[in-house]
């Protein structure tokens, strides 16, 4: 499934682990992937990338920390 905007939380939680992953962790990790990895097919992600963009998932999940529209960062 290629990264955009038209990627659903349901892939990425899928990829993430149901089990394992939130509602609220996949949709930040969509968030994620679409400012690193836009243009991508999700699955073709290499490990290193993949952990790195889930690094930053789990960072902005306990910092409330997002990016707005102008790509600064803001306290949610």
């Amino acid at each position: 499934m290629k990264i955009d905007e038209q990627l659903t939380t349901d892939a990425v939680l899928e990829r993430l682990g149901r089990e394992s992953a939130s509602d609220y962790e996949a949709d930040v990790m969509r968030a994620v992937l679409i400012e690193q990895h836009a243009g991508r097919d999700l699955n073709e992600l290499s490990e290193a990338e993949w952990l790195a963009a889930f690094g930053q998932m789990n960072l902005r999940k306990t910092t409330g920390w997002i990016k707005d529209d102008q790509n600064e960062a803001k306290p949610e």
